[in-house]
């Protein structure tokens, strides 16, 4: 048995887990969540146990943290949190809790995981938490447009949802609630998007993708060219010999 001082979940990825807690032993299904307090004597089960290679995503969380991230979403003074169930048997917080870590891996802006990070904490806090209710989303628009023009003239920086919500003094949680609320993005895919548009001028303009890559905002150009195929559907190279092919074929009708 040991303990940890911070809060941590963990996903199960591919073996089904197993904790002794709470004079409990609790069974982890393959793709659940299971949390454990700070403080709290726990034990996993035995390596011995385990007859094939396993993989698991672990988080851990300051009390503390966890606190100002409950008092920051729910906009009002919180104690620290609880959660009843050792066991969290749920498929969406599951798939947030991957998507976030995935995200933290090579993040592409600083927006992602600071926004991924904050979703993922008021989902659990909300969904598997005891005696918390966020408030309603509410209606910043003169925020939001702030934060939208924002991004729009300075897509090629790498701005953190802190400094986004410094911008129009709005906790960070909030901002991000909003601007998801109005757009049907969060503030970290709407800068793809638009960095995604000026690429696409620049390309059809000549320039070569590694260039692109930089004066867009990307880390280099194999970055460039994940989020170029995932929301434009052809890599950069392609997408800028298709519109010098159109371009040729303007020229040459009389």
């Amino acid at each position: 048995m040991h303990v940890h001082d911070t809060y941590q979940w963990c996903l199960s990825l591919d073996f089904p887990g197993e904790y002794r807690y709470r004079g409990t032993r609790y069974p982890v299904p393959i793709g659940s969540l299971s949390v454990i307090h700070p403080g709290e004597a726990h034990a996993p089960r035995d390596l011995e146990d385990r007859h094939q290679p396993s993989s698991f995503r672990v988080l851990y969380a300051a009390p503390r943290l966890l606190q100002e991230a409950a008092g920051s979403i729910s906009e009002r003074p919180s104690d620290v949190p609880f959660f009843a169930d050792p066991v969290i048997l749920n498929q969406k917080l599951a798939a947030d809790f991957l998507a976030f870590h995935i995200a933290t891996e090579a993040p592409v802006t600083r927006l992602e995981p600071d926004t991924r990070l904050l979703f993922l904490l008021a989902a659990l806090l909300r969904d598997a938490g005891t005696g918390f209710s966020p408030p309603k989303t509410g209606h910043e628009p003169g925020a939001v447009n702030r934060v939208r023009d924002y991004l729009d003239a300075h897509y090629a920086d790498n701005p953190s949802l802190a400094d986004l919500a410094h911008l129009v003094d709005l906790s960070p949680f909030h901002i991000a609630r909003v601007f998801r609320a109005e757009f049907g993005l969060p503030p970290h895919a709407y800068l793809i998007g638009v960095r995604i548009c000026r690429a696409k001028e620049l390309l059809a303009g000549g320039w070569p993708a590694a260039r692109v890559a930089t004066a867009t905002g990307f880390f280099d150009q194999s970055h460039l060219t994940h989020h170029f195929k995932r929301l434009v559907g052809v890599s950069p190279g392609r997408y800028a010999l298709r519109r010098k092919n159109v371009q040729d074929e303007r020229q040459r009708t009389p």
